[in-house]
């Protein structure tokens, strides 16, 4: 999704706020085995798992932490946590963004 779009969705304070999320979690997500994992659990749960909850089916865009990863007290905590299979959902860029609190609910 281009940077324009992202900034549609996003008040400029809660897209500010995010960058500096991803940039200090950066080098989890740049993670050899946190990219498979992704991509083969994207492969496996195509449709985003909020919107079939309400009926509707849409295409899957992000792999979402049910618990966040940050929460590990330790790096391999942290770890654990990232590439729990258990701890992901497949959610569409919108319920994504809703359950991070960039979007009301």
């Amino acid at each position: 999704m281009p940077y324009i779009t992202k900034r549609k969705l996003c008040p400029r304070k809660n897209n500010e706020a995010r960058e500096r999320h991803n940039n200090k979690w950066n080098h989890y997500y740049q993670n050899r085995q946190w990219k498979l994992l992704r991509d083969y659990y994207m492969m496996l749960h195509p449709i985003c798992a909020d919107c079939a909850i309400e009926g509707r089916s849409v295409p899957a865009e992000e792999v979402h932490h049910k618990i966040p990863f940050s929460t590990g007290e330790t790096e391999e905590e942290k770890m654990k946590l990232l590439l729990d299979p258990d701890n992901l959902v497949c959610l569409c860029r919108t319920c994504h963004l809703k359950r991070h609190g960039y979007l009301n609910k």
